[in-house]
């Protein structure tokens, strides 16, 4: 059993931390917080599943949902973000604006309680747990992102270009990046992050308009809780979030999802704190 809720814990912590990562990432490029992040990956999710469904082979589905999120973050960066530059409460403010709006859109495209997506099937027991094989694979890929990720920011010439955008957009500005182009890519690749983390939780949150909420919010306090910066820490609190949800599921049934917004919430006003 102890098997079993950890790696339930490891694979729902790995979502979380992906949504973090791409809030961080949005973050760095223009000091303000993604807000939308959970309405956009959910519009990436649900057109995975509409473009599956009307028979796309799955890698392509997989790939128009994750342009289409991408597109979404990159055109919110360019439309709200930018003209509000220095004014990060009133670029906060315009992206949820544009959350509640993109999830009426959704609302009135995809009507029905719940969309679906081909997931991992298959369970396998070791040391007398159940484990899924939806959740190695969801590991698995958030740690190959997760490092490839790490590489190119850390040895291209675009991670430099962030870095430099995130510490002195004047003094970037001054050796030639194109601080605009560097922060229309981090929002971009935060959408494509977060819609992937959709697309591997399909077992646990529902693929639905307003899906995005749940998912927004965990993984907003991971990276709030991690200073926006600091990937050991954002991975530390998407653990921390991760396990009150599988662990008080376990012995709380439904208020395993209670328990998890709860210290999401206590993650975030700690960080307003600080």
């Amino acid at each position: 059993m102890i098997v079993q809720l950890a790696v339930d814990s490891l694979a729902a912590a790995s979502l979380y931390a992906l949504v973090a990562l791409a809030v961080s990432l949005a973050f760095s490029g223009s000091g303000t917080v993604h807000l939308a992040i959970g309405q956009v990956a959910m519009a990436g999710g649900l057109t995975a599943s509409a473009l599956v469904t009307a028979g796309v082979p799955i890698v392509f589905a997989a790939l128009g949902g994750l342009a289409v999120a991408a597109v979404l973050s990159g055109v919110a960066e360019r439309g709200l973000i930018a003209p509000a530059l220095g004014r990060p409460v009133l670029g906060a403010v315009l992206l949820v604006a544009m959350a509640v709006v993109l999830r009426e859109v959704l609302q009135g495209i995809f009507t029905r309680p719940a969309y679906a997506f081909p997931s991992a099937a298959g369970t396998m027991h070791v040391l007398g747990g159940v484990i899924h094989t939806a959740d190695l694979v969801t590991i698995a890929v958030v740690a190959v992102t997760a490092l490839l990720a790490a590489a190119l920011l850390r040895s291209s010439t675009i991670g430099a270009a962030l870095r430099v955008t995130a510490a002195a957009p004047a003094a970037a500005e001054r050796i030639g990046v194109d601080t605009a182009r560097v922060r229309v890519a981090a929002f971009a690749a935060g959408g494509t992050l977060a819609a992937i983390a959709v697309l591997l939780g399909v077992g646990r949150f529902p693929l639905t308009a307003g899906g995005g909420v749940v998912l927004a919010l965990r993984g907003i306090a991971a990276a709030a809780a991690g200073g926006m910066r600091s990937p050991g820490r954002v991975v530390a609190a998407a653990a921390v979030i991760a396990a009150a949800e599988v662990v008080g599921g376990f012995y709380l049934g439904g208020g395993g999802e209670f328990l998890s917004d709860a210290v999401a919430v206590l993650l975030i006003a700690a960080a307003w704190r600080r």
